[in-house]
């Protein structure tokens, strides 16, 4: 068989192997480390410097006390679900992926599975109603005990992504603003941090370009930051 032949081959079957695109241990999985490097970035901005983060919210010290938890909040529901998700074993992921195939049909896209490219692709909406009904038939092939107990868990797991989902599009709004006006103030500290630990090395000798640099960086600092 010639490879084109093969790779229409394995293009006209992808809708046998389909998820829902968004939807699927996969995307969770890569979605979840995105929110948690995120996360790390912001904890950045938060921790230690809560006067900055009253700044930015006009002074709203109630305000900074919610985002402050409910980033923590984020945080810790974001590292559970992502233990369970990498820990989960091949059925309950199997199972994920094709009873949200089958249920979410209509309201999310379906992608499938194409063997010869080794990846998963759009597919037609013909195609998509067959990658719903090929996840059916897998599902039906258990029991209807199997299906009620592992589709608890599914259900939970997506209550679980949804709810981070809400949180960190919430969170993510405000901290845009609040990064819009402190990403250069930010980067100065970090300038200057790294500058002193370059003098530091040198004793803070005056005659060293180490120092200069660095009371060059301490002098152009606005005087609110002595203040504050």
């Amino acid at each position: 068989m010639k490879i084109s032949e093969k790779q229409e081959k394995a293009k006209n079957l992808r809708y046998k192997k389909s998820i829902a695109e968004g939807f699927n241990f996969s995307d969770m999985q890569n979605e979840i480390y995105e929110i948690q490097e995120c996360c790390s970035d912001i904890r950045y901005i938060f921790d230690g410097d809560e006067a900055t983060l009253i700044d930015a919210l006009d002074g709203d010290e109630e305000e900074a006390y919610e985002i402050r938890m409910l980033f923590s909040n984020l945080s810790a529901e974001a590292e559970t679900l992502s233990g369970i998700l990498w820990d989960r074993n091949s059925e309950i992921r199997d199972f994920f992926d094709d009873f949200f195939a089958a249920v979410a049909y209509g309201s999310q896209e379906l992608i499938g599975f194409d063997s010869y490219e080794d990846d998963y692709f759009k597919m037609t909406a013909y195609e998509q109603e067959w990658g719903s009904e090929e996840a059916k038939k897998r599902l039906l092939k258990r029991t209807k005990e199997d299906i009620v107990s592992l589709a608890r868990t599914c259900f939970g797991i997506a209550s679980a992504m949804l709810n981070i989902r809400y949180k960190f599009d919430y969170l993510k709004a405000s901290v845009d603003v609040i990064k819009e006006k402190n990403t250069s103030f930010l980067q100065s500290i970090r300038d200057i941090e790294k500058a002193y630990e370059e003098a530091n090395k040198e004793n803070f000798n005056p005659r060293v370009e180490a120092t200069t640099v660095l009371n060059r960086m301490i002098d152009a600092m606005p005087n609110r930051v002595w203040v504050e």
